[in-house]
């Protein structure tokens, strides 16, 4: 968060100055725990706009773009043919309850690329990135993540977030009704093909996907689609992956296959570029206010209740 008040409140002083998919689905995640909403403040829902139905997930890269599932945007184009995502489809950010309230804030969908090697029957390259007509307000809940640029570590412990249900057929009713987070570790490719030999589906691990495994404390299931996988590194959340291929949905023993991103890094550091030159700098500095006032009022926040603590601690000794 230091880095990106100290940005934040840069670009805000330089502004002062300048002036349905289908109505049932499979089951989705099972030995989920609930998430609470400061926790993922990266994580956005795609929703279908004429049911207000939660159709997949991504994370939130700037103030522009989501990064999600390019096989989800391919197979929801498909479903509906002949409209364009941006009257089939809008994103919510900032909740983490699955049913939506009056109050949500919503963006359009403008546009979306899929990675120039995108192949939907092998499940390769399966990313892609969605820009929002309107900028991202940020606030306390509605946050980039930072893309991890290289590998990481075998064994690390990574967390994946998902709306999901706990029965093997689910409509929406049946969904929890918070996003659910499953902890696993990333286990290595050789590893992955190894647990995945004993039904001949090793050659489905290619190089650009990381395999995450439970061993048996839960499983992601057939229905997760777009949604991060994350990693904890110097004290801050960075996307490693996502959701692209269940190898044996609601199988706990079984790993599961998301998409590598650091592979991708240059194409989507290039394609989720911001283009300033057609920018609405009025709307851009109201934007970069209202982040620095949040950033603000979370410090005086934290410096409160600090003063707290040592008040009530200084009581307890006098």
């Amino acid at each position: 968060m230091g880095h990106w008040a100290n940005v934040l409140l840069l670009a805000a002083i330089l502004c002062s100055y300048a002036g349905s998919l289908q109505a049932s689905r499979d089951k989705r995640m099972a030995a989920g725990t609930d998430v609470a909403q400061s926790e993922v403040p990266y994580q956005a829902s795609f929703r279908l706009i004429e049911q207000d139905r939660h159709l997949g997930s991504g994370a939130i890269l700037n103030v522009r773009f989501i990064i999600t599932q390019a096989s989800f945007i391919w197979k929801l184009m498909r479903t509906y043919p002949g409209q364009p995502l941006s009257e089939l489809a809008r994103i919510r950010l900032g909740q983490v309850e699955l049913k939506s309230k009056i109050d949500d804030r919503f963006y359009t969908i403008y546009s979306h690329t899929y990675h120039p090697e995108f192949d939907f029957e092998a499940a390769r390259n399966d990313v892609a990135l969605v820009r929002t007509r309107e900028y991202i307000d940020f606030n306390r809940f509605v946050q980039p993540i930072e893309l991890l640029s290289g590998p990481i570590p075998e064994g690390s412990l990574v967390s994946y977030t998902d709306w999901g249900a706990e029965k093997d057929t689910a409509a929406q009713d049946d969904y929890k009704e918070k996003l659910q987070k499953l902890d696993a570790r990333a286990i290595s490719n050789d590893q992955c093909k190894e647990l995945l030999s004993p039904w001949d589906l090793q050659d489905l691990v290619y190089d650009t996907r990381v395999c995450v495994y439970t061993n048996g404390t839960g499983s992601i299931c057939t229905g997760n689609v777009g949604g991060p996988l994350v990693m904890i590194a110097d004290g801050r959340a960075q996307l490693v992956g996502v959701m692209s291929y269940v190898y044996r949905a609601c199988n706990s023993l079984v790993p599961g296959g998301f998409e590598r991103l650091w592979n991708h890094h240059e194409w989507i550091a290039e394609e989720s570029s911001v283009n300033y030159s057609d920018t609405n700098f009025g709307e851009m500095c109201r934007v970069v206010r209202n982040v620095a006032a949040q950033i603000l009022m979370q410090n005086k926040e934290t410096i409160r209740r600090r003063r707290a603590i040592r008040a009530a601690k200084e009581n307890s000794e006098a």
